[in-house]
């Protein structure tokens, strides 16, 4: 979680008390969890996955949230049908979560499952119009379709929520006729606001820089909500719910404008207005006659070696051969670069365009990166199960597990790559950790 370094313990033994498993104790179900957090900690990771699938079955229906971090372990190790399967055991038991609908779309998403990804998505965004991710990963779905101009109508809402990547706008300018969605609500009295309740205005304060400085609603819920009895309250209202004076103050606000810090009681509230979603009326908002593209070819790479595996050849989409291998050569520089500590080789492998996550500016990225590499006596990564995309003849993602150790931090996370083709070769545009499978 962001901001915290959370064992799989403390993740997974909420309310244990609460819990009696199905054909074990409460004791054996804490035994098994916390087998799979040592396991997780000494990059046990098939061992950690063995003990956390006894934990689910002693648990039995009772804790959804094992299905769900077993699933993130098959994902960080490959094994995309593992995940699905406890994603969707996860889902079912939960269904209101958005946070399980989040991650199983992913999953489809990456073993480009659509329809169910896109089905996922849809239902997050309905339970929570204003999850930006949601948004985001819908619109890469709509690209990867050929439907651009809903492609742009998602990013367009992601945008507007806080997201400030540039990668799939750069991809969908010259593709899409950039429609804009009408943001006036045809029931004003249902007007939706988004909000964080807090008990202080300093509180308010702090959270609000924070949100300015590009932190998204999801992440600080993920990190703040339910850090203590009196945290901080993430949830959305109606302006009829509202009393009449506060309900007067932010009648006439914009959709998606500045948030506001507005008194309530004896307690403060961040509020935003944003919109309902209703992709119905975003059909309305695009042109007729879209045409939609076949899936780009992959090639999947595994330590010690390349290995092509590719979708069987969609008509004009053969992707070369060449540009796929110097993509993987571009990683494999970056990788040799960060672990010999050339300061200068890894900064070299990023482009002049690209945008650090989170909205960190580029000078303050490039500063600590700069403490990363040189703190460390020693620095080893591993790049395991990198699939590479390309998009286009100058443009590629590479999605893989990466393993980094030091003297003073290690951890596993899965993240993708995005590179374009320039003047001096391919250059990394963007960078994103999907997920965290152990610190």
């Amino acid at each position: 979680m962001p901001g915290k370094k959370t064992t799989l313990s403390a993740i997974l033994l909420w309310s244990l008390a609460a819990i009696l498993p199905a054909g074990g104790t409460a004791a054996d179900l804490k035994e098994h969890l916390d087998r799979a957090n040592s396991h997780i900690q000494g990059h046990r990771h098939f061992q950690a996955v063995d003990a956390l699938r006894e934990a689910t079955r002693l648990a039995g229906t009772q804790h959804p949230s094992l299905h769900m971090r077993l699933a993130i372990l098959y994902y960080g190790l490959g094994l995309l049908p593992e995940a699905i399967a406890e994603g969707e055991r996860a889902v079912q038991l939960a269904p209101a979560s958005k946070w399980y609908k989040y991650d199983l779309g992913k999953f489809y998403f990456v073993n480009r499952q659509e329809e169910k990804a896109e089905r996922e998505f849809i239902q997050l965004l309905r339970l929570d119009p204003g999850f930006t991710l949601g948004y985001y990963y819908l619109g890469e779905l709509y690209y990867r379709q050929g439907k651009y101009d809903l492609a742009w109508l998602s990013l367009q809402r992601a945008h507007r929520l806080g997201h400030r990547g540039l990668h799939l706008q750069g991809r969908l300018t010259p593709l899409s006729s950039r429609p804009d969605e009408e943001r006036t609500p045809a029931d004003e009295a249902r007007q939706l606001f988004r909000f964080i309740k807090v008990r202080s205005l300093d509180q308010a304060k702090e959270i609000l820089q924070r949100i300015e400085q590009g932190a998204l609603l999801e992440n600080l819920e993920l990190e703040l909500a339910g850090t203590s009895g009196d945290g901080p309250v993430f949830g959305m209202m109606l302006l009829d719910e509202l009393n009449s004076s506060l309900a007067e103050t932010l009648r006439h606000s914009r959709p998606y404008g500045t948030p506001q810090i507005i008194r309530t009681g004896p307690d403060y509230r961040i509020m935003q207005k944003i919109l309902p979603f209703d992709p119905e009326s975003w059909l309305k908002s695009t042109p007729p006659g879209t045409v939609a593209q076949a899936p780009p070819t992959t090639t999947t790479v595994r330590t010690g070696g390349v290995e092509p595996e590719r979708s069987p050849a969609q008509p004009g989409q053969e992707a070369d051969a060449a540009d796929r291998q110097e993509v993987l050569a571009a990683v494999e520089q970056w990788k040799k670069s960060w672990q010999t500590q050339d300061l200068t080789a890894y900064l070299a492998a990023y482009s002049g365009s690209f945008t650090p996550a989170g909205g960190e500016s580029l000078a303050g990225w490039r500063e600590q990166r700069q403490k990363s590499l040189d703190r460390p006596k020693r620095i080893g990564i591993t790049i395991d199960d990198a699939k590479v995309e390309m998009e286009d003849s100058t443009h590629a993602r590479v999605l893989f597990t990466q393993r980094y150790e030091s003297d003073t931090y290690r951890d596993v996370v899965r993240k993708e790559l995005t590179l374009e083709k320039e003047a001096a070769g391919w250059r990394i545009t963007a960078e994103q950790e999907l997920a965290t499978i152990s610190r």
